[in-house]
């Protein structure tokens, strides 16, 4: 062309702000969707594997009523196996982290104490949930004193997130989609206004590579620049919402460096959507190709 590709760009301020703020907005979106799905997953494994439901019974129980107890639990689909501890072996586990002299202050002996079923899962990350609601109904039993769950509000988030996941991500995809085309539409409406200089270019023997390369660099450039607007406002919003679930999932909060391949993939990932954009719409169809002001003076030779 005969002037910068971003020429065009500036004589368009508006439309190109709204083309690149609402594909910013999408592709932050985007990851923060990721990283909350990844955090809320690692959540669930962290239920799964760092923190089994324990279930304290009376600390002198009968032993076929307990053999009973623990047979059924063992029983359930998602229990792999129920490990018991004895009222001795919880003392010397309160002297192990209290410290002996503590332990004696608060005067406390075996016969204090119940007997604990931890219930150890068999499907890591799977079916939190169920288990721990199973777990809770023992409550209601004569011989059980209390049970120990995940906080419920965690597993109220993670029951919450997959069901409604797929029809979040099929909205994302719709709002991609709907920014896609913005772009598109603006990168099509410059390359329609240089019509007439395509076609004098074209018929002073310019390739089609080089008339199509400034709707190319537009694309690049536009997708390239909402990546860049979108990676630190994924810092900003994922920050946020780490800090809203800091009280549920204490023990599974993902670091701020998780965020810098998703930083990596939205600017990457933009700027090939723009150069797809741009390949696409690079030059004008055959059947659309309308005549330039100056072809017929071009086009005219000596007899």
């Amino acid at each position: 062309m005969l002037r910068s590709p971003l020429v065009a760009l500036s004589q368009r301020r508006v439309w190109t702000a709204c083309v690149l703020l609402g594909l910013a907005a999408t592709l932050s979106l985007g990851g923060v969707l990721a990283l909350g799905g990844w955090q809320l997953e690692r959540a669930q494994q962290s239920a799964a594997t760092q923190y089994w439901p324990a279930i304290y019974v009376e600390g002198q129980p009968e032993s076929a009523q307990l053999d009973v107890l623990i047979a059924e639990v063992e029983g359930w689909s998602r229990v792999d196996q129920v490990h018991r501890r004895s009222p001795e072996e919880s003392l010397d586990l309160l002297r192990e982290r209290l410290g002996e002299e503590e332990v004696r202050r608060m005067g406390l002996d075996a016969s204090l104490l119940p007997v604990v079923l931890e219930v150890e899962p068999s499907m890591l990350g799977q079916g939190s949930e169920a288990l721990a609601a199973r777990v809770a109904a023992l409550e209601v039993r004569e011989e059980v004193v209390a049970v120990d769950l995940p906080e419920s509000q965690a597993l109220e988030a993670l029951a919450a997130w997959r069901a409604i996941r797929a029809g979040v991500w099929l909205s994302w995809a719709l709002a991609l989609m709907g920014a896609l085309m913005g772009l598109g539409g603006l990168v099509w409406r410059l390359r329609e206004e240089e019509r007439a200089e395509q076609t004098m270019l074209e018929q002073f023997g310019a390739s089609r590579v080089a008339l199509g390369r400034p709707t190319l660099i537009r694309g690049l450039v536009l997708g390239g620049a909402a990546g860049v607007l979108a990676a630190p406002a994924t810092l900003m919003l994922f920050s946020g919402f780490r800090a809203a679930l800091q009280p549920l999932l204490v023990d599974a909060t993902l670091s701020a460096a998780a965020a810098v391949p998703v930083m990596l993939a939205q600017v990457v990932g933009g700027a090939l959507l723009g150069t797809l954009i741009g390949w696409v719409l690079r030059r004008p169809r055959q059947s659309d190709t309308a005549p330039g002001a100056l072809r017929p003076l071009l086009d005219w030779r000596l007899p």
